[in-house]
């Protein structure tokens, strides 16, 4: 029995199937032996790229060792048969048909059995084969099992063989459906480690690094010579011809058309020398294009299996096997399409992360240039405001201007100040809305500072004659932020409800301490209060209400900006509750102390 080949050509590069697939196949090698009659028995497995795998040798646990996991070529068995006789699944080779070109190839690795010699008459031959060629439902090679040393050292006869064959049905199908399973869990464990590589953090944002690592992956798992993965070029991709097809932009644009339709279908392609399966358009138009081109690459086929999401295709993932592989079959069609979904949604995923992150990085170029602006703005215009400023103060006192120059004079003084409280403003949105420039956080007691800033703020409303009164709780109220911003933002407040208010009003500022261990502060008045309509844009800078008393007051229109942007900074909130006529209550909410 033929159980190696030439030692040059034997390799271990092959590990056919887990250790209980391969503990079954051994069964399945004992029962086909002690059924026919055989002391020996050994099962071959068709693998890719045209080798044969020895998986299983029972009775001959000497050459087991030596020969379990060795590769070999099919081409050289197909010379075998071809000296033989079939009778059933078995190819019978008697000694005396072996050419010497046939034992010169296969004699220096045969594995000679222990047998009286002379032979007696009618009896097996150190050199006699008998192999059982094991076809799927296809028709395609997928095993050899061979059968050596009968029991009772006799060649069988005609009739013994066929006996054999039949005898031996069911085992060549176990054999056939134990290779199938094992095939499909190694295509599920491809399909695992592709979505494994999907979910990786570099190729959920790097639509190359995802490709090059798919491509890594599968051309080992898959078990093919070369491997493409081909993105179509409105999505922003160079295609790499890995191939070697060297495709014609006419052959190509057929190809992506074809690719879209399968997509469609749910169908994979399978590109062979003398057709296309899978797709009778391109096989019309390009079939004998591509059986040049896999002639001249030594292509046994190539199998084109869609790659996309829900309904847009976005690829093609194109596996190619070397001449004497042996076919694609089903299951791997099956496998590979389903490569082509999960490739797909993680190809789909990282371009959106990429969009997002340029998106992002522009937003913040953008945000960044309007921080610069206003910097530069509030800089620039400071230096002539305050020669404008100095020069109208001094011309509305001086005596050698006429009562209207100081008018005019004052006017200007007038609109400088508002001028500078615009500026300032704008100086200090830049300042709490620039993300680089964060606020210095520390636990701080809020009561200080509400009643400095109604402190500081008595003389303005008692000049607008508005009461303000502090109320609420008078505890100690300790929240984590920055004083110099929180204070900015109780103090528009505050600002704020005097500016709207009228003479005879009353302003309500306190702290409420919540059982959920927030804080709030708030500040209520009487004033005349925001329209529906104008509180949906209370917090865009330089809003200004639309109502005609409100315009006559002054302001920038910065100030709920303000305060909106330090809560944010802060982890908090503003509330506004306001009726038109009958005023405005604001509410900032603190969050909770952090734990530490």
């Amino acid at each position: 029995m033929d159980q190696g080949r030439s030692a040059e050509r034997r390799t271990r590069d092959l590990s056919w199937g887990n250790a209980r697939a391969r503990a079954l196949m051994h069964a399945l090698a004992r029962d086909a032996a002690t059924r026919a009659g055989f002391s020996v028995c050994a099962i071959e497995v068709v693998r890719p790229k045209g080798l044969l795998e020895f998986v299983a040798i029972y009775g001959d646990t000497t050459s087991a060792e030596d020969r379990l996991g060795t590769a070999s070529r099919l081409s050289d068995m197909q010379l075998v048969f071809d000296a033989g006789e079939s009778f059933g699944y078995f190819v019978w080779v008697p000694e005396e048909n072996f050419t010497d070109s046939l034992r010169d190839l296969l004699l220096a690795d045969l594995v000679i059995p222990d047998l009286p010699a002379p032979p007696v008459e009618g009896g097996w031959r150190a050199m006699d084969m008998l192999v059982a060629r094991i076809a799927d439902e296809r028709g395609d090679l997928r095993a050899l099992l061979y059968l050596d040393v009968p029991t009772d050292l006799q060649r069988p006869d005609k009739e013994r063989l066929l006996e054999i064959s039949d005898e031996l049905t069911l085992t060549l199908l176990s054999v056939v459906t134990l290779i199938e399973r094992e095939e499909y869990a190694d295509h599920m464990r491809v399909i695992r480690a592709v979505r494994r590589l999907a979910r990786s953090n570099p190729a959920r944002h790097d639509v190359g690094h995802l490709l090059r690592e798919a491509r890594t992956t599968l051309l080992g798992a898959l078990s093919v010579d070369e491997l493409e993965i081909h993105i179509f070029l409105d999505h922003g991709d160079e295609t790499h011809d890995s191939l070697g097809l060297d495709m014609a932009p006419e052959v190509r644009q057929a190809l992506d058309a074809a690719a879209a339709r399968a997509w469609a279908a749910q169908r994979v392609l399978i590109i062979e020398p003398d057709h296309i399966w899978g797709d009778a358009r391109l096989d019309a138009a390009h079939s004998d294009w591509f059986g040049q081109a896999l002639l001249a690459a030594g292509f046994e086929a190539v199998v084109v299996a869609p790659v996309g999401v829900e309904d847009e295709v976005l690829g093609m993932l194109m596996a190619a096997r070397r001449t004497g592989s042996r076919r694609w079959t089903d299951g791997e069609g099956v496998a590979a399409l389903e490569l082509g979904h999960d490739l797909g949604r993680a190809i789909a995923n990282a371009h959106a992360t990429q969009r997002e992150r340029r998106l992002l990085e522009e937003l913040r170029e953008l945000e960044e240039a309007r921080h610069r602006f206003l910097r530069e703005l509030t800089h620039e215009i400071n230096n002539p405001m305050t020669v404008i400023a100095a020069n109208a103060e001094f011309l509305s006192t001086s005596e050698i201007a006429d009562e209207r120059d100081r008018r005019r004079a004052q006017a200007i003084l007038r609109g400088t100040e508002r001028l500078g409280d615009l500026l300032e403003g704008l100086a200090m949105l830049s300042r709490v809305s620039d993300p680089q420039h964060p606020p210095s956080m520390k636990r701080i007691d809020l009561l200080p500072i509400v009643e400095e800033t109604l402190g500081s703020m008595t003389a303005v409303a008692d000049k607008a004659g508005v009461t303000l009164h502090l109320v609420g709780d008078t505890r100690e109220a300790i929240v984590f932020a920055d004083p110099r911003e929180i204070a900015s933002a109780v103090t528009n407040l505050v600002d704020n409800a005097v500016k709207y208010s009228d003479s005879g009003h009353e302003i309500w500022v306190g702290l409420e301490h919540r059982d959920d261990g927030t804080v709030v502060f708030g500040c209520k008045d009487e004033g005349i209060g925001i329209s529906e309509a104008d509180r949906a844009n209370l917090f865009l800078p330089l809003f200004r209400s639309t109502n005609e008393d409100a315009l006559r007051r002054p302001g920038t229109g910065l100030g709920l900006g303000i305060v909106r942007e330090i809560m944010h900074r802060h982890g908090g909130t503003v509330e506004v509750e306001s009726r038109l006529g009958r005023g405005t209550h604001v509410r900032l909410h603190f969050p909770r102390l952090p734990q530490h």
